[in-house]
């Protein structure tokens, strides 16, 4: 999956492929208020997971999110303050349907 940090906490996402590293091992980027994921395909939905993953296999990924439908020109925030060690999980997503996405992590 094509993704580009354009700013801090600011992703393009260009792609549909397999898992895209937004929140890299040991960043320190563990803390997070909010995640809005923007489609902007103009006519197909995209099929987005957010997941938290330890890289010891799909058994124990952490879904924040997963498989939800966000409609064309629809944007899905998640608003709810939550923490997790960088040293242990990555933030990783997921798209199986439109693009381009844009994503800001607050």
């Amino acid at each position: 999956m094509a993704v580009t940090e354009v700013s801090k906490g600011i992703y393009d996402v260009t792609a549909t492929e397999s898992a895209a590293t937004l929140i890299p091992f040991e960043s320190g980027k563990g803390g997070i208020n909010s995640i809005a994921i923007c489609n902007q395909h103009g006519s197909t939905d995209a099929v987005v997971s957010l997941i938290l993953d330890d890289e010891l296999g799909s058994t124990n990924d952490i879904y924040i999110v997963k498989g939800a439908s966000i409609p064309a020109g629809v944007t899905l925030v998640l608003k709810s303050f939550f923490t997790f060690n960088t040293n242990v999980h990555s933030l990783k997503l997921t798209n199986t349907g439109g693009v381009p996405l844009s994503i800001i992590i607050r």
